[in-house]
C-alpha cells in the first residue's frame, strides 16, 4: 500500500507498508518525531493502542489516528525497555535514535511478526525477510550446517537461527540495542512466561475469567480502518473466535472455510454450523492445490524451507480471504496456550509408566511402538500407545522433544559431510533449553512452555504471517492475548488438563457459544494427505527432485538413504511421506536460492522436462 526510506549520515531505514489503521499520509513510514529525533519502522499491530494512546496524550500530541505513533511517544515518554512492557500485539520495528546514534529493535512477545539481522562490517542490518539480507551481504551466501540439521529434523529452522551463515533470527520476546559510535550490539529478554499456580482457583472463576480475557482480546483485535473477518476451519479455536468476533462486532461477519472434495478431509459442514448460528456470511472454497504450479511460488514466499505441510492449504486460503478481508482473525496460539496436544498430557501419564517399568523395557517398547516406529503401519490403538512409550522412554526432558522428520535418522541418512560440519553440535539442544529454561512446578508446565518458544513461533506463527503477507493479508490472534497466556499460566495443571481432555478449559468456555459437535470430536487440524499424494500425483517430482546428482551433490543426505525412503514408500512398505516431503521443500528452496535454478513463477513441470 505504501513504501518509503529515510536516511541520515549513519542509518537508513525502509518500509513496506500494508495499511490497516490511518490509511492517510500520516501513517505513513519511517516515521519521524516531530522533533526529527527518533524515526521509526514498524511491522505489525499494537492491539491496546487506543488504551496507550489515552495514557500518551497527557505528554505528548499525537498526529496520526493509527498504532505506529503510539510506539514513537511511547518511547519518548516511557523510555527504553519499560515501552515494551506496555505494549501488547505483534510486531517487529527498529527506532533510530539520531542524537545518541543508537537503534532501538524488538520483536513481540511470541514471534508473530519474523525480525533477521545481521552485522555488516561495522554495522548492523535487519529485514523482516531473509532474503533481503542475502541480498545486502551479497557473495554466495552458505548455507548453516546446524540450521540446516534442525529443519531436516524440526521442519523448520527455529531461532536464533537462520538457514544462511551469518544471519540470525531474533528470538521473540527479544530486543537489541546497537550503538553505532561504540559498534555494539545489546541482545535481552524483555518478558517471559512464568507458571506460578494458584492451588485455590474454580473451575467457574477460570471460566469466567478467560470468557472474559478471550471475547476482550477478539474486541481489540477487530480494531481496523479496513474490511476485518475470520478464517474459520470448523474446530474449536477459529469457532470460538468467529463466535466472539460476530457478538463483538454486532454486523455479519465475513468468514472463509476452505474443504476437500476428500469427504474424510472435509470439515466444511462444522463452519456452516457456527455460520449458522450467528448470521456469518460463510465463503466456502474447494482446495484443489496444484502443488506441481505453486510450490516453487510458496516455498520462495518463506525465505528458508519450512516443511509443515499445511504451508500449502494456508497459502490458499490466505488468497480466498483476501477477496473478502484485509485482516483475518484466527485461532493460532490456543493449542499452545490452553493444552491442546497429546504431549502436555503425556506428561502426566509418564511419571506413573516410568515408576512401574524399567529403564530398559521402556526404552524396547518406544523402539516396537514409539514414535521413532512411527512409519510402519498401524491403527490408532497402536499410535496412541506409541505416544506413551515415547514420552515414557527416557526423561521428561528428552521425551519433551517431538520425534520428526530425520531426528532418528540423523545417522544413516545424512550425508557424512554434514554430519562433519556440525562437530558435535546437536538441534535438540535448542528444545532442552527451553525446558531448563522454563519456570515451573512440573513437567506439563514444561512441555506448554517448550511448545509456546518453539513450535509456535518457528513453524506455526512463521507459517501463518507469511502465507497472509505473501497476498497482503494480515493475521491475527486472539489467543495469543499478553493477558490470556499469562492468566492460563496461574491455572493449576488440574484444571487446565482436567479429565485428560485436551484444551478443556477452552471448550467449556466455548460451549456457552459454538455446538458442542463442533467441539467434541476428532481433532483433524488443516492437512492435507501428503502420503497418498506422494504415491500418486506427486511422485514424479518427487523422483525428479530427490532421485538426482543435483540433490546427492549438495553432500547433505546420502543416495543410498534417500532412494530407500522413495522406494519403500512407492511400494507401500514403510511412510516416509513426511521425510520425503521435507527433502522435496529443502530441494525446492535450494534451486530457488542457492542455483538459481529454479524460478518462483516456473512451476515444478519445469524439473519434470529436465
Amino acid at each position: 500500500d505504501d513504501a518509503g526510506l529515510w536516511s541520515d549520515d549513519r542509518a537508513c531505514l525502509g518500509s513496506c507498508r500494508l495499511a490497516i489503521l490511518d490509511l492517510s499520509p500520516a501513517g505513513h513510514m519511517p516515521m519521524e518525531s516531530g522533533d526529527g529525533r527518533y524515526s521509526l519502522v514498524f511491522n505489525g499491530a499494537i492491539y491496546n493502542f487506543v488504551e496507550l494512546r489515552t495514557e500518551l496524550a497527557k505528554d505528548v500530541e499525537f498526529r496520526s489516528t493509527g498504532d505506529t505513533e503510539v510506539i514513537l511517544n511511547g518511547f519518548r515518554v516511557w523510555g527504553w525497555p519499560r515501552l515494551l512492557d506496555r505494549l501488547d500485539g505483534m510486531f517487529a520495528f527498529a527506532l533510530w535514535d539520531s542524537q545518541e546514534r543508537q537503534l532501538y529493535a524488538a520483536r513481540d512477545r511470541f514471534g508473530e511478526k519474523p525480525f533477521f539481522h545481521t552485522r555488516l562490517g561495522d554495522g548492523f542490518a535487519f529485514a523482516s525477510t531473509l532474503t533481503a539480507l542475502v541480498h545486502l551481504r551479497g557473495g554466495s551466501p552458505r548455507v548453516d550446517p546446524r540450521a540446516l540439521d534442525a529443519y531436516l529434523v524440526y521442519q523448520a529452522v527455529p531461532s536464533p537461527l537462520a538457514m544462511f551463515d551469518g544471519i540470525s533470527q531474533l528470538p521473540p520476546a527479544h530486543a537489541i540495542r546497537f550503538d553505532a559510535v561504540r559498534q555494539s550490539l545489546e541482545l535481552s529478554r524483555y518478558w517471559d512466561i512464568t507458571f506460578s499456580p494458584k492451588a485455590n482457583t474454580t473451575e467457574r472463576e477460570a471460566l469466567d475469567t478467560i470468557d472474559t480475557l478471550a471475547r476482550r482480546s477478539v474486541r481489540q483485535r477487530l480494531r481496523s480502518d479496513v474490511p476485518t473477518g475470520t478464517l474459520l476451519s470448523g474446530g474449536v479455536d477459529s469457532s470460538l473466535v468467529t463466535a466472539l468476533a460476530s457478538e463483538e462486532q454486532g454486523t455479519p461477519v465475513d468468514a472463509v472455510t476452505m474443504g476437500y472434495e476428500d469427504p474424510a478431509f472435509d470439515e466444511r459442514r462444522y463452519a456452516r454450523m457456527v455460520a449458522e448460528r450467528y448470521g456469518v456470511r460463510l465463503h466456502e472454497e474447494i482446495l484443489a492445490p496444484a502443488i506441481g504450479r505453486d510450490l516453487p511460488a510458496i516455498i520462495w514466499q518463506y525465505g528458508q524451507p519450512i516443511a509443515d505441510v499445511s504451508i500449502v492449504p494456508n497459502y490458499y486460503m490466505a488468497r480466498a480471504a483476501r477477496r473478502y478481508m484485509k485482516v483475518a482473525l484466527v485461532g493460532d496460539g490456543a493449542d499452545e496456550t490452553f493444552g491442546g496436544y497429546a504431549r502436555p498430557m503425556l506428561e502426566r501419564v509418564a511419571p506413573a509408566y516410568r515408576s512401574l517399568l524399567p529403564h530398559a523395557m521402556r526404552r524396547a517398547l518406544d523402539d516396537r511402538l514409539g514414535e521413532r516406529a512411527g512409519h510402519r503401519s498401524g491403527g490408532a490403538l497402536r499410535r496412541r500407545l506409541g505416544l506413551i512409550a515415547h514420552a515414557g522412554a527416557g526423561s521428561a526432558r528428552d521425551a519433551f522433544v517431538y520425534e520428526r522428520a530425520f531426528r532418528s535418522m540423523r545417522e544413516r541418512a545424512y550425508a557424512p559431510a554434514l554430519l562433519t560440519a556440525e562437530g558435535d553440535w546437536h538441534p535438540d539442544a535448542l528444545y532442552h533449553a527451553a525446558w531448563d529454561r522454563a519456570v515451573g512446578k512440573d513437567d506439563v508446565d514444561r512441555a506448554l512452555y517448550g511448545d509456546l518458544t518453539t513450535y509456535l513461533p518457528d513453524q506455526l506463527l512463521a507459517k501463518a504471517d507469511v502465507s497472509a503477507m505473501a497476498h497482503g493479508l494480515e493475521a491475527r490472534s486472539p489467543f495469543l492475548g499478553r493477558e490470556i497466556v499469562e492468566y492460563t499460566a496461574t491455572l493449576p495443571t488440574s484444571l487446565r488438563l482436567k479429565r485428560f481432555t485436551t484444551k478443556y478449559l477452552l471448550k467449556r468456555v466455548a460451549e456457552r457459544y459454538v455446538p458442542r459437535e463442533v467441539l467434541y470430536r476428532r481433532k483433524r487440524g488443516f492437512v492435507m494427505p501428503i502420503s497418498s499424494w506422494l504415491r500418486g500425483e506427486l511422485a514424479p517430482y518427487s523422483i525428479a527432485l530427490l532421485d538426482t546428482p543435483q540433490f546427492f551433490d549438495r553432500g547433505w543426505i546420502r543416495p543410498d538413504a534417500a532412494r530407500q525412503l522413495l522406494r519403500e514408500h512407492a511400494d507401500g512398505s514403510a511412510d516416509w511421506g513426511e521425510q520425503i516431503w521435507t527433502l522435496m521443500v529443502l530441494e525446492v528452496w535450494a534451486r530457488l536460492s542457492l542455483d538459481g535454478t529454479l524460478k518462483p513463477d516456473s512451476g515444478l513441470d519445469e524439473v519434470l522436462a529436465r
